[in-house]
């Protein structure tokens, strides 16, 4: 599945590590890097002197798109649903992001691959005895597979 989220957000990254910015934070390694999907660099400079809405903004980076969509194109027919990766890029959670925007694209044309956006990767609760989920309570948890009540973690 394909994920999305910020460099500084690691609690909500998947799998392969994939750069779909221009940088990337330099203590930081990714696997690999999808320039195709990162804005142009005139594209940032008329967003960060505010010289773009977000709506000039996106019709911008569509364009972008459309202009690079061989290689767009060739990247979603390469996508499996097995597997997971994370594009991710500078902004954090809940800000502006050309990450929403290509992971609209993978939505619209691989559903079968998309995963979500700033998604955690902790998986949550689990069983001590068979490292199911557990079902969390105040003071216990349940875990179906077991049929046990456990006591909740602190």
């Amino acid at each position: 599945m394909l994920y999305s989220a910020s460099y500084f957000e690691p609690h909500n990254h998947h799998g392969l590590l994939v750069s779909i910015s221009r940088s990337h934070p330099r203590s930081f390694q990714v696997d690999t890097k999808l320039p195709f999907l990162a804005p142009s660099q005139a594209l940032l400079d008329d967003w960060k002197h505010h010289q773009l809405t977000e709506a000039g903004y996106i019709d911008r980076y569509r364009q972008e798109l459309q202009q690079a969509w061989p290689q767009v194109n060739s990247w979603l027919a390469s996508l499996t649903p097995e597997g997971d990766c994370t594009l991710l890029c500078w902004e954090k959670t809940g800000e502006f992001c050309h990450r929403n925007l290509a992971m609209k694209v993978v939505r619209k044309h691989r559903p079968d691959c998309y995963g979500g956006r700033d998604i955690s990767a902790d998986p949550g609760l689990q069983c001590s005895n068979c490292q199911s989920l557990i079902i969390p309570g105040v003071d216990q948890s349940y875990c179906p597979r077991c049929g046990e009540w456990i006591p909740t973690p602190i």
